[in-house]
């Protein structure tokens, strides 16, 4: 029943290829999953640490072009405002990284499809293309991006190999955990006008 209701409430805001199983997940008899929770960690954990920086670089730059692109698409200009402040919140955030590990990125230049959380850019620009975007939208899509990527950066802190590699993630959980904040705040600043 639950998954039902989280697929007509899913149709109803417009995403496509929506299905949901009859006898649900004890009755699905598709491809599945393997391994637990950890799996396939070693890849982003078995590198060295200038690898490990250019993944997260790499994911920041990933949501902050997403945010710009969106803010093209959008005709509403307070949720333009939004979708700017995002993407210099981002900007702000590579700018952290930089400085606070200079000389890894040496000037070279990092662009990514890769966003936080491991979503596909691609697809959420297609789901927002033929809609007008909402500040609400803008909001939980960033809030889920965002707790993806910390649970993602606190589960690395915890299998990381070296001091450095672990440092480096429970820094970026406090990096993701104040772009919560700030979602929050402006999510209740909507909620109470």
């Amino acid at each position: 029943m639950r998954s039902k209701a989280a697929a007509l409430l899913l149709l109803k805001a417009d995403f496509q290829h929506i299905i949901n199983v009859s006898g649900g997940i004890i009755a699905y008899e598709g491809g599945k999953a393997f391994g637990d929770e950890a799996f396939g960690m070693e890849y982003f954990v078995s590198g060295n640490f200038t690898d490990v920086f250019r993944m997260a670089y790499a994911m920041e730059e990933g949501l902050q072009q997403l945010y710009l692109l969106l803010e093209e698409m959008c005709d509403d200009e307070v949720v333009k405002h939004l979708l700017a402040r995002l993407a210099q919140f981002e900007e702000g955030h590579k700018a952290k990284l930089e400085t606070m590990f200079p000389g890894v990125l040496d000037g070279e230049s990092v662009r990514s499809d890769a966003l936080e959380g491991g979503f596909d850019r691609q697809q959420i620009l297609d789901h927002f293309q033929a809609r007008k975007v909402s500040s609400t939208e803008v909001i939980e899509l960033g809030m889920m991006l965002e707790t993806q990527a910390c649970d993602l950066y606190s589960r690395l802190a915890e299998k990381a190999e070296n001091d450095e590699n672990k440092e480096f993630f429970l820094f970026m959980v406090g990096e993701e955990k104040q772009h919560l904040n700030f979602l929050s705040r402006e999510f209740d600043r909507l909620l109470s006008s």
